[in-house]
């Protein structure tokens, strides 16, 4: 039986089972490319996206992993454990992350998803 989508107690809009989503979308010139795998399979280089995902994974918890271009790719994190650590805002910390662990330049946006979004 399905429930109504609850964060700390109380009914929220957008709740994935007790999470807090914050949706953030990442962009910069090859930030989302893919490992280089060998002909037997195996990964002989570490692609950005792999990078990225880590780089975001030390300062909160990853809820959803959209699908990715080399230029870019959206992921959704829980705000209860997104820690800006002193950042101006969590945004600036994650593209902090991102930039150090890709030597890309990148830019993080977070995004708020409407009900027409999805019209």
């Amino acid at each position: 039986m399905a429930g109504i989508a609850k964060v700390h107690g109380s009914t929220a809009a957008g709740a994935f089972y007790g999470y807090q989503p914050t949706f953030l979308l990442i962009s910069g010139t090859g930030v989302g490319t893919a490992d280089t795998v060998s002909a037997a399979g195996l990964i002989t280089a570490q692609g950005n996206f792999g990078k990225a995902i880590r780089a975001i994974q030390i300062a909160a918890s990853i809820v959803f992993i959209g699908p990715r271009s080399d230029n870019g790719f959206i992921v959704a994190v829980d705000a209860a454990t997104a820690s800006d650590n002193n950042a101006s805002d969590v945004a600036t910390l994650f593209d902090t992350n991102i930039t150090a662990a890709t030597g890309v330049s990148t830019t993080v946006t977070v995004k708020t998803l409407t009900l027409a979004d999805f019209a």
